[in-house]
Order: C-alpha cells, then sequence, then structure tokens
C-alpha cells in the first residue's frame, strides 16, 4: 500500500515514525554509542487528513539515536531519535517534504507527522520488537 500521490514510496510513509535512509558514512568518523532507544521497531501510520493513504505498517531501525530504513533512490531522509526520546525526522523528495515528530518511552513511540507540500497530516505509532 502507498500513498495516493505518485511519488511517495513506502519509505516516506513512516515515513511518517522515525523511518528513512539517514546519510553519513561512518568511514573515519568516531565510533557510534549505542543510544538507549535502539532497535529495531514496527511502525504504524495514520493518516487524519488530506489524500494520502489511510494506514501503512513499516520497519526502521534506530542505531546510536540514527534512524534507518531500507534503502529508497526516490527521497532523502534525515531525523534522529534522542537520548531523551524525542524523535525528530525530515523526509525529502524533490519539492516534498514530510516532517515528522514524537516520542519514544520504553518499548513504544507515537507522534505526529505532517507534509504542507502533500497537504496530509496525521499520527504514528510504533512498537520495539524483542
Amino acid at each position: 500500500m502507498g500513498f495516493a500521490h505518485p511519488w511517495i514510496s513506502p519509505s516516506l510513509a513512516l515515513a511518517v515514525f522515525l523511518a528513512g535512509a539517514t546519510t553519513g558514512g561512518a568511514a573515519g568518523s568516531p565510533a557510534l554509542r549505542a543510544g538507549p532507544h535502539d532497535g529495531v521497531y514496527t511502525v504504524e501510520i495514520h493518516t487524519r487528513s488530506g489524500g494520502c493513504d489511510p494506514v501503512y505498517r513499516w520497519s526502521i531501525t534506530v542505531s546510536a539515536g540514527r534512524v534507518s530504513s531500507p534503502v529508497d533512490g526516490f527521497m532523502q531522509a534525515s531525523g534522529k531519535v534522542s537520548a531523551q526520546g524525542g524523535v525528530s525526522l525530515a523526509f525529502r523528495r524533490d519539492n516534498q517534504v514530510a516532517n515528522v515528530a514524537g516520542k519514544v518511552k520504553g518499548g513504544r513511540a507515537s507522534g505526529t507527522w505532517s507534509s504542507p507540500t502533500l497537504q496530509c497530516a496525521g499520527s504514528w505509532s510504533a512498537v520495539r520488537n524483542g
């Protein structure tokens, strides 16, 4: 299931929690420290307004506070989960953007997302696996 807009891939859908492939190589960088919210999450995204698909499920990974997902050549995503559990992400493709915010507490997370360019918005929730 994808969004109603042709440019948006399933990756944007977590696009609407923690999702997206962050950039930045490990080569030449200091070792990344494990974060308290690291792990694989199952995410469910709900559209509450606009023409995007109503529900999407996806898996993402948080490592050292950085979010990653399956590689998708059609968009770029960047964001993080702070040690305190704050989620802050942006997903971009061409002129389109979706902004994601929320909070992780224990093995659960939730928040909101919006895309001013697509005129869609909603909520998301996630559960850490294992």
